[in-house]
């Protein structure tokens, strides 16, 4: 189910709309320019539906126009959708100009908004499917996860392993490592995969709501629901449920939770009727869920329902040479977005993303490599062209710096006495590590760098 972020000033605006898309969308809100940069920061949002004219932010002024443009800049793939309380037809130009999908006048017509939405949807869709089909790039194992190191090829093993089960899933991580994909990958090589994956981010909805959105509610339930509505688990019926942020779920919700998993049934809320459910359950968090038992934060009996089978996934900076293949496939893809087919990374740049610590994982490595492609001077993307933070590992990653000062010997060339400390440099690592891959992993380089270097010096690794 795709998601949609609506940002209104006025919490009305924001409530009718939500329960007239909650039953085809995942609805999030928000009230301020700030919240809505918070949740897109943490959350995988489809569509933003934008209030054109709120009022700024005491502490940080932004009007619409600048969440618009942040959308864009930050967040490509959210498709922003403007509204506003006037019919300016010259403002509908500009906002369209400046990226907006489309605008709409206050009072939106819910049915016309769903019609624009579920198009662009599809025409997203269809652009990512033929960029699916030119992407010559491999990956490890599963059609998302990308990478080679050992720690993140354990976590493909044991999708393999628990994919084709009814198990259910606890998915521990820091956030931006990839929890979602690691669900998605389940889902798609279980027996279920060709009924729907329903996902939910319960940190995103308050207390009040998400019983509402999980169990769904019975006409007259509560003032202004107007007819019944099914819950996450009745739509994932057949499926699997993918309950994201589990760790923020309130007491009571963990309490019908935990009945659902026992039992396979549910109530909707305002009924005594009980429904069958057959889903299947992963849960992930970026908390840990030990701790919250022994504090009393989160029911023990839950954790063990939840946790059958653990997967933890590891951090960026844990992946080894992962960084590089994972820069240099953002890289291709937005090389194609931008069209700057001759678009690369220098050495220097690639050895500074490799010594970066990634305190936002590959969510942050991502955003980086899309500013870095808008934003690069020429056909290299060079070391100085990245964020201030990289600048301070350009020091400690130079082992094949082309500007390290060499006394030369007469008679030898610059390139010679680099090629030379390359050479000694290589032929010391493959003596200590044997393998080419191990080799690449110590010094901090991809592998087809590595193969272009021992050509390039004549050395085929082998002696």
């Amino acid at each position: 189910m795709a998601s949609i972020l609506i940002i209104d000033d006025e919490k009305t605006v924001r409530k009718q709309l939500y329960w007239q898309l909650s039953d085809a969308f995942t609805v999030y809100e928000a009230g301020t320019i700030d919240e809505a940069r918070a949740i897109l920061a943490k959350t995988s949002i489809d569509l933003a539906l934008i209030d054109l004219h709120m009022p700024p932010d005491l502490e940080t002024p932004r009007s619409g126009l600048d969440l618009l443009a942040h959308v864009r800049i930050q967040h490509p793939r959210t498709i922003p959708i403007i509204m506003t309380g006037m019919d300016d037809h010259d403002m509908a130009l500009h906002v369209i100009d400046q990226g907006a999908w489309d605008q709409f006048t206050k009072p939106v017509n819910p049915d016309e908004l769903a019609v624009v939405m579920r198009r662009a949807l599809r025409i997203r869709s269809m652009a990512d499917e033929l960029e699916t089909l030119k992407d010559g790039s491999k990956t490890a194992g599963d059609g998302h996860l990308i990478g080679g190191s050992a720690a993140i090829q354990a976590v493909c093993d044991l999708i393999v392993q628990v994919a084709p089960t009814d198990a259910t899933v606890l998915i521990t991580g820091e956030s931006g490592t990839g929890k979602e994909l690691v669900a998605q990958s389940i889902h798609t090589k279980s027996l279920r995969a060709a009924k729907p994956m329903v996902a939910v981010n319960c940190a995103a909805l308050s207390d009040s709501l998400i019983e509402d959105e999980l169990f769904g509610h019975e006409a007259g339930a509560y003032t202004g629901s107007k007819g019944p509505r099914k819950g996450k688990f009745e739509m994932a019926d057949g499926g699997t449920l993918f309950l994201d942020e589990v760790a923020e779920l309130s007491p009571t919700a963990q309490a019908k939770l935990l009945r659902v998993l026992q039992e396979g049934t549910l109530e909707r809320l305002g009924s005594e009727r009980s429904l069958k459910v057959d889903v299947r359950v992963i849960a992930a968090t970026h908390q840990d869920l030990t701790a919250r038992v022994r504090e009393g934060r989160f029911r023990e009996d839950l954790y063990y329902r939840l946790s059958v089978i653990p997967i933890h996934v590891p951090r960026l900076a844990e992946r080894g040479s992962d960084v590089l293949l994972l820069a240099n496939h953002f890289l291709t893809h937005y090389r194609k977005r931008l069209n700057k087919s001759a678009l690369s990374f220098s050495d220097a740049a690639l050895r500074a993303l490799q010594t970066h610590h990634w305190p936002g994982n590959v969510r942050e490595l991502r955003n980086l490599v899309e500013r870095c492609a808008i934003l690069a001077r020429g056909a290299v993307i060079e070391a100085d062209e990245l964020p201030l933070e990289f600048q301070q590992n350009k020091t400690a990653a130079s082992a094949f710096d082309d500007n390290i000062p060499v006394v030369l010997p007469e008679g030898m060339t610059y390139e010679d006495a680099v090629n030379r400390y390359r050479r000694q440099l290589l032929e010391q690592a493959l003596r200590t590590h044997k393998s080419k891959s191990k080799v690449a992993q110590a010094l901090g380089i991809n592998r087809s760098y590595l193969y272009e270097l021992l050509e390039k010096l004549g050395l085929s690794g082998d002696e």
